[in-house]
Protein backbone atom coordinates (compact mmCIF):
# COMPACT_ATOMS: atom_id res chain seq x y z
CA UNK A 1 0.00 0.00 0.00
CA UNK A 2 1.49 3.55 -0.75
CA UNK A 3 0.37 6.62 0.15
CA UNK A 4 0.65 9.77 -2.24
CA UNK A 5 0.22 13.50 -1.91
CA UNK A 6 -0.66 15.65 -4.94
CA UNK A 7 -1.34 18.41 -2.56
CA UNK A 8 -1.95 19.31 1.16
CA UNK A 9 -2.25 23.31 1.63
CA UNK A 10 -4.58 26.05 1.20
CA UNK A 11 -3.84 25.88 -2.42
CA UNK A 12 -5.34 22.52 -2.95
CA UNK A 13 -5.50 19.04 -0.95
CA UNK A 14 -5.50 15.50 -2.50
CA UNK A 15 -4.12 12.26 -1.23
CA UNK A 16 -4.15 8.77 -2.92
CA UNK A 17 -4.31 5.67 -0.63
CA UNK A 18 -2.77 2.88 -3.31
CA UNK A 19 -3.22 -0.59 -2.76
CA UNK A 20 -2.57 -4.15 -5.30
CA UNK A 21 -5.92 -3.74 -6.63
CA UNK A 22 -7.92 -0.17 -6.28
CA UNK A 23 -6.96 2.98 -5.00
CA UNK A 24 -9.11 5.45 -2.31
CA UNK A 25 -9.21 8.77 -3.17
CA UNK A 26 -8.87 11.68 -0.15
CA UNK A 27 -10.24 15.38 -1.23
CA UNK A 28 -10.84 16.77 -4.34
CA UNK A 29 -9.12 19.95 -4.16
CA UNK A 30 -6.69 19.42 -7.16
CA UNK A 31 -7.55 18.81 -10.97
CA UNK A 32 -8.05 15.18 -11.96
CA UNK A 33 -5.02 14.96 -14.22
CA UNK A 34 -2.91 15.66 -11.26
CA UNK A 35 -4.43 11.78 -9.91
CA UNK A 36 -4.07 10.68 -13.26
CA UNK A 37 -0.07 11.33 -13.40
CA UNK A 38 0.22 9.56 -10.39
CA UNK A 39 -1.62 6.91 -11.00
CA UNK A 40 -0.29 6.50 -14.59
CA UNK A 41 -3.16 7.66 -16.48
CA UNK A 42 -5.01 4.68 -15.28
CA UNK A 43 -8.28 5.57 -13.26
CA UNK A 44 -9.82 2.20 -13.46
CA UNK A 45 -8.88 1.09 -10.22
CA UNK A 46 -10.45 4.10 -8.29
CA UNK A 47 -13.11 2.60 -5.39
CA UNK A 48 -14.23 6.27 -4.98
CA UNK A 49 -13.11 9.44 -2.97
CA UNK A 50 -13.93 10.84 0.18
CA UNK A 51 -13.95 14.49 1.26
CA UNK A 52 -14.15 16.28 4.62
CA UNK A 53 -15.89 18.91 4.19
CA UNK A 54 -16.82 21.96 1.45
CA UNK A 55 -14.09 24.34 1.61
CA UNK A 56 -13.03 24.14 -2.19
CA UNK A 57 -9.25 23.84 -1.10
CA UNK A 58 -10.69 20.05 -0.51
CA UNK A 59 -13.90 19.63 -2.65
CA UNK A 60 -13.30 22.52 -5.52
CA UNK A 61 -12.91 19.46 -8.38
CA UNK A 62 -15.49 17.60 -7.47
CA UNK A 63 -17.51 17.87 -10.62
CA UNK A 64 -15.20 16.88 -12.77
CA UNK A 65 -13.88 13.66 -10.95
CA UNK A 66 -17.69 13.10 -11.18
CA UNK A 67 -18.06 13.31 -14.72
CA UNK A 68 -15.82 10.48 -14.62
CA UNK A 69 -17.50 8.09 -12.88
CA UNK A 70 -15.55 8.51 -9.66
CA UNK A 71 -17.76 7.81 -6.21
CA UNK A 72 -17.76 10.62 -3.67
CA UNK A 73 -18.82 10.35 -0.69
CA UNK A 74 -19.19 13.19 1.87
CA UNK A 75 -21.59 15.37 3.78
CA UNK A 76 -25.25 16.61 2.15
CA UNK A 77 -23.54 19.91 3.23
CA UNK A 78 -20.37 19.41 0.52
CA UNK A 79 -22.85 18.44 -2.02
CA UNK A 80 -25.49 21.11 -1.50
CA UNK A 81 -22.37 23.41 -1.98
CA UNK A 82 -22.23 22.94 -5.71
CA UNK A 83 -25.65 24.47 -7.47
CA UNK A 84 -27.19 21.70 -10.35
CA UNK A 85 -24.58 19.35 -9.37
CA UNK A 86 -25.08 15.59 -11.15
CA UNK A 87 -25.36 13.28 -8.06
CA UNK A 88 -25.58 9.94 -9.85
CA UNK A 89 -21.78 9.09 -7.97
CA UNK A 90 -22.64 11.00 -5.03
CA UNK A 91 -23.52 9.61 -1.76
CA UNK A 92 -24.18 11.11 1.57
CA UNK A 93 -22.45 10.19 4.56
CA UNK A 94 -22.86 10.85 8.25
CA UNK A 95 -20.66 11.62 11.68
CA UNK A 96 -20.02 8.28 13.55
CA UNK A 97 -21.24 5.75 10.38
CA UNK A 98 -19.43 3.60 8.56
CA UNK A 99 -18.89 2.96 4.74
CA UNK A 100 -17.57 0.51 2.89
CA UNK A 101 -15.59 1.90 -0.91
CA UNK A 102 -13.80 -1.03 -2.53
CA UNK A 103 -11.63 -2.95 -0.79
CA UNK A 104 -11.51 0.29 2.20
CA UNK A 105 -13.73 0.33 5.28
CA UNK A 106 -14.34 3.93 6.25
CA UNK A 107 -15.44 5.42 9.12
CA UNK A 108 -16.64 9.06 9.62
CA UNK A 109 -15.45 11.18 12.77
CA UNK A 110 -16.77 14.58 13.58
CA UNK A 111 -14.25 17.12 13.73
CA UNK A 112 -14.43 20.86 14.65
CA UNK A 113 -13.95 23.38 11.89
CA UNK A 114 -15.38 26.75 10.63
CA UNK A 115 -18.00 25.04 9.04
CA UNK A 116 -19.29 20.71 9.06
CA UNK A 117 -16.12 18.87 8.83
CA UNK A 118 -15.14 14.95 8.71
CA UNK A 119 -11.92 13.22 10.13
CA UNK A 120 -11.67 9.12 8.94
CA UNK A 121 -10.78 6.40 9.87
CA UNK A 122 -9.58 3.88 6.85
CA UNK A 123 -8.74 0.52 7.15
CA UNK A 124 -7.45 -2.02 4.80
CA UNK A 125 -6.40 -5.48 4.57
CA UNK A 126 -2.95 -4.34 3.16
CA UNK A 127 -2.71 -0.91 5.41
CA UNK A 128 -4.52 -1.81 8.70
CA UNK A 129 -5.92 1.43 10.22
CA UNK A 130 -4.99 4.92 9.40
CA UNK A 131 -6.41 8.15 11.02
CA UNK A 132 -7.03 10.88 8.48
CA UNK A 133 -7.84 14.73 10.45
CA UNK A 134 -7.24 17.57 9.12
CA UNK A 135 -8.89 20.94 9.23
CA UNK A 136 -9.76 21.00 12.73
CA UNK A 137 -8.62 23.27 15.79
CA UNK A 138 -8.82 19.64 17.81
CA UNK A 139 -9.57 16.12 17.89
CA UNK A 140 -12.31 14.94 20.65
CA UNK A 141 -11.82 11.33 20.02
CA UNK A 142 -8.57 9.02 20.11
CA UNK A 143 -8.73 6.12 17.98
CA UNK A 144 -6.94 2.40 18.93
CA UNK A 145 -5.14 -0.29 17.25
CA UNK A 146 -3.68 2.70 14.67
CA UNK A 147 -0.97 1.55 11.97
CA UNK A 148 -0.73 5.45 10.14
CA UNK A 149 -1.68 8.85 11.20
CA UNK A 150 -2.18 11.79 8.94
CA UNK A 151 -2.60 14.65 10.94
CA UNK A 152 -3.04 18.62 10.80
CA UNK A 153 -0.25 20.57 11.94
CA UNK A 154 -1.42 23.77 9.81
CA UNK A 155 0.57 26.59 12.45
CA UNK A 156 2.26 27.23 15.73
CA UNK A 157 1.56 30.14 17.71
CA UNK A 158 4.93 31.85 17.84
CA UNK A 159 5.48 32.22 14.10
CA UNK A 160 1.92 33.47 13.64
CA UNK A 161 2.66 36.33 16.46
CA UNK A 162 5.74 36.86 14.72
CA UNK A 163 4.02 37.06 11.60
CA UNK A 164 0.81 39.65 13.05
CA UNK A 165 4.11 41.63 14.46
CA UNK A 166 5.33 42.34 11.43
CA UNK A 167 2.64 42.97 9.20
CA UNK A 168 2.90 40.07 7.08
CA UNK A 169 -0.27 38.65 8.77
CA UNK A 170 -3.38 40.52 9.83
CA UNK A 171 -4.27 40.55 13.26
CA UNK A 172 -8.26 39.08 12.76
CA UNK A 173 -6.33 35.48 11.63
CA UNK A 174 -5.56 34.34 14.82
CA UNK A 175 -9.26 34.03 16.11
CA UNK A 176 -9.99 32.74 12.71
CA UNK A 177 -7.14 30.13 12.86
CA UNK A 178 -8.18 29.05 16.85
CA UNK A 179 -11.60 28.31 15.57
CA UNK A 180 -10.58 26.25 12.28
CA UNK A 181 -6.77 24.79 12.34
CA UNK A 182 -4.68 22.59 14.28
CA UNK A 183 -1.56 24.45 15.93
CA UNK A 184 1.08 22.49 16.33
CA UNK A 185 0.95 21.89 20.03
CA UNK A 186 -2.19 20.58 19.70
CA UNK A 187 -0.90 18.18 17.33
CA UNK A 188 1.45 16.86 19.45
CA UNK A 189 -0.60 16.60 22.12
CA UNK A 190 -2.95 14.51 20.33
CA UNK A 191 -0.15 12.44 19.40
CA UNK A 192 0.99 12.06 22.65
CA UNK A 193 -2.02 11.04 24.25
CA UNK A 194 -2.43 8.57 21.47
CA UNK A 195 -1.56 4.73 22.05
CA UNK A 196 1.10 4.61 19.06
CA UNK A 197 2.47 1.11 19.78
CA UNK A 198 1.86 -0.34 16.46
CA UNK A 199 1.84 3.12 14.20
CA UNK A 200 4.43 3.09 11.45
CA UNK A 201 4.46 6.54 10.98
CA UNK A 202 3.23 10.17 11.03
CA UNK A 203 2.44 12.16 8.28
CA UNK A 204 1.54 16.26 8.85
CA UNK A 205 -0.93 17.60 6.59
CA UNK A 206 -2.01 21.22 5.66
CA UNK A 207 0.80 23.56 6.80
CA UNK A 208 0.69 26.91 6.41
CA UNK A 209 2.48 28.55 4.07
CA UNK A 210 3.75 31.96 6.79
CA UNK A 211 2.74 30.44 9.68
CA UNK A 212 5.04 26.75 9.79
CA UNK A 213 8.13 25.77 9.01
CA UNK A 214 8.19 21.98 8.38
CA UNK A 215 11.70 20.89 8.84
CA UNK A 216 11.30 22.38 12.30
CA UNK A 217 7.80 21.21 13.01
CA UNK A 218 8.72 17.62 11.86
CA UNK A 219 11.21 16.98 14.01
CA UNK A 220 9.26 18.38 16.71
CA UNK A 221 6.87 15.44 16.05
CA UNK A 222 9.16 13.09 15.77
CA UNK A 223 11.15 13.67 18.95
CA UNK A 224 7.72 13.98 20.71
CA UNK A 225 6.65 10.68 19.31
CA UNK A 226 9.56 8.24 18.76
CA UNK A 227 8.06 7.51 15.07
CA UNK A 228 9.10 8.73 11.28
CA UNK A 229 7.19 11.84 10.51
CA UNK A 230 6.95 12.88 7.30
CA UNK A 231 5.68 16.41 5.83
CA UNK A 232 2.56 15.98 3.38
CA UNK A 233 4.61 17.84 0.22
CA UNK A 234 3.59 17.19 -3.29
CA UNK A 235 4.98 14.36 -4.65
CA UNK A 236 6.06 12.49 -1.56
CA UNK A 237 5.23 8.68 -1.68
CA UNK A 238 4.92 6.87 1.20
CA UNK A 239 4.58 2.98 2.29
CA UNK A 240 2.13 2.34 4.51
CA UNK A 241 1.40 -1.00 4.35
CA UNK A 242 0.60 -2.86 7.33
CA UNK A 243 3.86 -4.57 7.82
CA UNK A 244 6.36 -1.60 6.18
CA UNK A 245 9.58 -4.09 5.71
Amino acid sequence: MKLLCIGSSSRGNGYILQSSNGALLIERGMPLVEVKKALGWKLSGISGCVVSHRHKDHSKYLPEYLKFGIRALALEDVFASFPKLNRTFCKSIEPMHGYIVGGFKVYALPVVHDVPCLGFVIEHSEMGKLLFVTDTMMLEYRVEKLNHIMIEANYSDELLEDAISNGSTVSSTRERLLESHMELKTTEQILRTTDLTAVNEVVLLHLSGRHSDAVQFRDRIAKAVGKPVYVANPGIEINVSKLPY
